[in-house]
């Protein structure tokens, strides 16, 4: 087995967790506020060791990290929070190159970068970060370097954790002991002047080791020198950093988005007197006074309130909905945190983007109800017989059949009879029946008639009229 991977095992799933996570956002607070809010520090405070700093002593520091000449400390700062089963892992973002040159010419470096500190809940764990080595062409030794690869630089035991994070001395006497095929594999031997080596045991991690190059090795483990005294791990603070994980589960016009939001790294109470955090969605650009809490929970498109005993080993789990309504469309939205009731501190001020499917969001389209168009009405044939006339004396009736390429028709008929232009019967407006209208013909004074019938048509049929003259005989 390498020794890179050696005793990783415990802690490597959630080191690696933290690192995807340590993209997260870290919110400053507001420049404008009604008070100087305790500063509270949200990084690894870290010497490496002694030898690092006065032996590697030509620095280059990226990636935000710095160092303080006064406590001769170097700081990285926060990126993420991650929590695995009883496993935290503080991830910390920067880098620092500790370089040994003389006369113009740089012989060795060091370059560690994204630490990240995991600890479980009894105390123990690890100090990962992204190592890498140079050697320069010396002594007839070629020159050497090493890629960068993210491995152990020390464990610990027995380290102070708290909801602050965890500070602890990192192991170093019988880390590697002399002799063993670990300590050969590395190329540190015992002999006749160095019978024993490293002395006590004493080193940095294995797998750090192993990612430098030969000719620096030396000085990140006892090795007899007069410097061994500054080589051991320095000792280190690493605070914890709040990290926010949203989740969108669900979007839709009619009911809006729905959002997991799981935090870890919280503290509930900094300071004396404060309760629990705010979670809020809000835009991504929002310039939110948190001192008036009005103000800041009315800026929000959902606002929800951490109550301090909903917080375990600070990490919380909430869901918001973020009304369609509320939301303007493209626009970025992000996740705020912040300390509760009175805003204390920023200690607890993340921000987080969420992400928006907009497509999903986008009012549906309705369409009309298509009506089929209403089927052409055809000319019906009337056929109007008077199968008995009246007299004077006796009624008669004719006979109304209506029909033609569409069978029977229906609907309603007007009769009326006229004597010459004139009307003298007006019948009540009557329906056909199988397509036929029996009409009763009055006895009316001798003459000639003519019986008239106004066919009012339907759906398949047009409206048609029909005549037909008859003469009443005196009886």
């Amino acid at each position: 087995m390498s020794m890179l991977t050696r005793g990783r095992s415990r802690f490597a799933a959630l080191g690696t967790a933290g690192a995807l996570a340590a993209s997260a956002l870290v919110f400053a607070a507001p420049s404008a506020q009604a008070a100087e809010p305790t500063a509270v520090s949200r990084a690894l405070s870290w010497s490496i060791s002694t030898q690092f700093i006065e032996h590697l002593s030509t620095r280059t520091l990226g990636g935000g990290a710095t160092f303080d000449e006064t406590a001769q400390t170097f700081t990285f700062p926060g990126a993420s929070t991650a929590v695995s089963g009883d496993v935290t892992t503080y991830s910390y973002g920067g880098s620092v190159r500790g370089a040994f040159a003389f006369s113009g010419t740089e012989y060795y470096s060091v370059t560690i970068a994204e630490p990240q500190v995991s600890v479980d809940g009894e105390g123990d764990g690890e100090i990962t970060a992204v190592v890498s080595a140079t050697n320069a062409a010396s002594g007839g030794n070629p020159a050497g370097s090493t890629t960068p690869a993210r491995v152990t630089v020390a464990e610990f035991a027995d380290g102070t954790v708290d909801l602050g994070g965890v500070s602890a001395t990192p192991d170093w006497t019988g880390v590697l002991p002399s002799g063993s095929e670990e300590a050969i594999a590395l190329g540190i031997v015992t002999s006749p002047t160095k019978p024993e080596n490293p002395v006590g045991g004493a080193s940095f991690n294995p797998d750090f080791l192993e990612q430098l190059t030969s000719g620096v090795r030396a000085h990140f483990y006892a090795s007899g020198a007069t410097a061994d005294p500054k080589k051991p791990v320095a000792s280190f603070i690493a605070s914890a950093v709040p990290t926010v994980t949203p989740s969108t589960l669900a979007t839709s016009y009619a009911d809006g988005v729905d959002v997991r939001i799981d935090g870890a790294g919280f503290n509930p109470s900094t300071q004396p007197g404060d309760a629990g955090v705010y979670v809020g969605v809000a835009p991504a650009d929002a310039d939110i006074d948190f001192n008036d809490r009005e103000a800041g929970t009315a800026a929000m498109v959902a606002v929800d309130w951490v109550m301090p005993n909903q917080f375990t080993d600070g990490a919380f789990t909430k869901f918001l909905n973020l009304p369609t309504a509320k939301l303007v469309k493209g626009k970025e939205y992000a996740i705020f945190t912040w300390q509760a009731h009175t805003y204390s501190n920023p200690s607890q001020d993340t921000i987080t983007p969420v992400a928006i499917d907009w497509n999903a969001l986008t009012p549906p389209v309705v369409t009309p109800p298509v009506t089929p168009p209403a089927p052409a009405k055809v000319a019906p044939k009337l056929t109007l017989k008077v199968t008995k006339a009246p007299t004077t004396r006796k009624a008669g009736r004719a006979v109304l059949t209506v029909k033609g390429s569409k069978g029977a028709a229906t609907g309603k008929v007007k009769v009326q009879v006229l004597k010459g232009k004139k009307v003298v019967k007006k019948f009540r407006t009557a329906s056909l029946k199988k397509g036929k209208l029996t009409i009763a013909l009055p006895r009316r004074a001798k003459g000639t008639y003519k019986v008239k019938v106004t066919y009012a048509g339907n759906a398949s049929y047009k409206a048609a009229s029909k005549a037909k003259a008859f003469k009443i005989r005196k009886r």
